[in-house]
């Protein structure tokens, strides 16, 4: 990070978050930078474990800077008005988050397919949205629409 006053403070998921980064972002944030979140996942899934994802280091940003982030990625609604304006057909949202993936499909009046991957795989995912459709994984979703 350069030294200086910072016109914007992006933050999303990084394994290279600490203490010094931590205090540098809030305080830009504090002297005026506009404080922008690409989403507020709370764990990132990967094959092994479930990480702290980009709203947990965004919450500690938030906290420390004793500010509100703009959060530009799904569900909120930057992201609704960007697929609004460049897709031209969206039949279904799928996803392993009801609370982003879920209220995605919500907000464009799309149905909402759960696939029990990644966060929901066991179960701790709260149910912000019931899906319309539901599978253990991908290819049996996409096996179960094909079948139709």
């Amino acid at each position: 990070m350069p030294d200086g006053p910072a016109d914007a403070v992006v933050v999303g998921w990084t394994r290279h978050f600490d203490f010094e980064v931590l205090a540098t972002a809030a305080a830009a944030v504090r002297a005026g930078a506009r404080f922008i979140g690409t989403n507020e996942d709370a764990t990132h899934p990967t094959p092994d474990r479930l990480l702290p994802g980009s709203g947990a280091i965004l919450a500690a940003v938030a906290t420390a800077a004793q500010a509100t982030p703009e959060v530009a990625g799904k569900p909120h609604g930057p992201l609704v008005s960007l697929l609004r304006e460049r897709a031209t057909d969206i039949s279904m949202v799928v996803g392993d988050r009801p609370s982003t993936d879920g209220l995605l499909a919500r907000r464009l009046e799309v149905p909402f397919a759960l696939v029990r991957t990644g966060v929901t795989r066991d179960g701790r995912e709260p149910m912000v949205v019931d899906p319309d459709e539901e599978a253990p994984d991908l290819a049996t979703l996409v096996g179960q629409m094909l079948e139709r």
